[in-house]
């Protein structure tokens, strides 16, 4: 709950709401471009049934409509979700020698956790593409206002740091507010998306990048059909979700991230709760059992590939290319006829995803302790 205490201290001008329901919702997701499916009201919603964290909701408004907003989460060092957390994400970068960030790692003077935890997570905890929402009218005081209001919410709330952990390059307008309120900013990595060409996948097999490439993805196409996998685009179906939930620990296992299938199970049923025909799956079966999934949620004309996970085993035995069926081949197909753009993919693997024809944007910490 935001302390009385806090709001009294919010500059003035700044609404807050520490639930989605108490959010000016039509007016808030008007805000939102195609790309911010992780900022619309549905998508918050999800994250405050599962984040198991304090939330709160922060806007300014011209002539009684918002104009600019922004969600805030205090993180903790008990949340699982790492990739949401500074003091993991800054080290991360530093190891893989990331601009600028093994120079603020070290400016920090100590243990990341001790010196930046808890942090008030803001522009969503989402991993790429936190943002602060705003509408063509909002002025960089509005922008200021909300950022001030984040770091008192922060103070409030005994954090010791704010940050942004993925503003995108392109959002030069906040990034201008946070550098002079003396934020530190470093490289975390870049987001990757996929513009859907309109003749399907000949064409996109056609745009790929060389000669070679196009060849070894015919040829992937082809092993999978031989296999006698059963591949296609589902919407969610709850009967699933355990096997999902199974291959998604796996896959998470793979990268040092310990979230148990019961962990995920909840964000599987809350995401088709809330989205409904929205959220769909691609999904591999083999014998009848699920060897690999990838869901996506839509926004507008956008597809945000969301969760995966894979039959390691299975994987080993058959060397078949599920990876890339599922989150490109499938999506490529069925793109067109669902009036989709933009397929968003996200933080990793930057150099394989623009193999396959993404392009990155380089995302960027921002970071004020307290």
């Amino acid at each position: 709950m935001l302390r009385r205490s806090a709001r009294a201290l919010l500059p003035p001008g700044v609404h807050a709401a520490d639930r989605v329901a108490d959010l000016p919702r039509e007016e808030w997701d008007a805000l939102t471009g195609p790309g911010d499916i992780f900022l619309t009201c549905r998508w918050l919603e999800v994250v405050e049934s599962t984040a198991g964290v304090p939330m709160a909701y922060l806007w300014t408004e011209r002539a009684g409509r918002p104009v600019a907003a922004l969600a805030t989460a205090l993180a903790t060092t008990s949340v699982p979700w790492a990739l949401g957390r500074p003091d993991v994400v800054l080290p991360k970068s530093a190891e893989e020698e990331l601009p600028r960030a093994a120079e603020l790692l070290a400016g920090l003077g100590g243990d990341p956790s001790e010196r930046l935890m808890p942090s008030l997570v803001t522009g969503g905890r989402h991993v790429g593409g936190t943002r602060l929402l705003h509408a063509p009218e909002a002025t960089p005081e509005d922008l200021a206002a909300l950022v001030q209001a984040a770091e008192v919410l922060g103070k409030e709330a005994g954090a010791r740091s704010v940050c942004f952990l993925y503003l995108d390059e392109q959002d030069t307008a906040l990034g201008q507010v946070l550098g002079a309120r003396g934020y530190r900013t470093c490289v975390t990595g870049w987001f990757s998306a996929l513009e859907v060409p309109d003749g399907g996948f000949p064409a996109y097999l056609a745009a790929l990048p060389s000669r070679k490439r196009r060849v070894s993805v015919a040829a992937e196409r082809r092993r999978i059909a031989e296999s006698g996998v059963s591949v296609g685009l589902e919407e969610l179906d709850s009967a699933d979700f355990p096997r999902f939930a199974e291959l998604e620990s796996q896959l998470l296992a793979k990268y040092a991230i310990d979230i148990t299938p019961q962990q995920l199970l909840p964000l599987l049923h809350q995401t088709r709760e809330c989205f409904g025909g929205d959220a769909l799956a691609a999904v591999a079966r083999a014998e009848g059992e699920v060897v690999g999934f990838a869901t996506v949620l839509r926004h507008r004309d956008h597809w945000t590939a969301r969760q995966t996970g894979y039959d390691y085993a299975y994987q080993r035995r058959t060397g078949l290319p599920l990876y890339f069926e599922l989150l490109y081949y499938v999506l490529v197909e069925e793109a067109a006829a669902a009036g989709i753009s933009t397929v968003n993919y996200g933080l990793g693997s930057t150099a394989t995803k623009r193999s396959r024809g993404c392009t990155a944007t380089e995302q960027r910490c921002h970071l004020l302790t307290l």
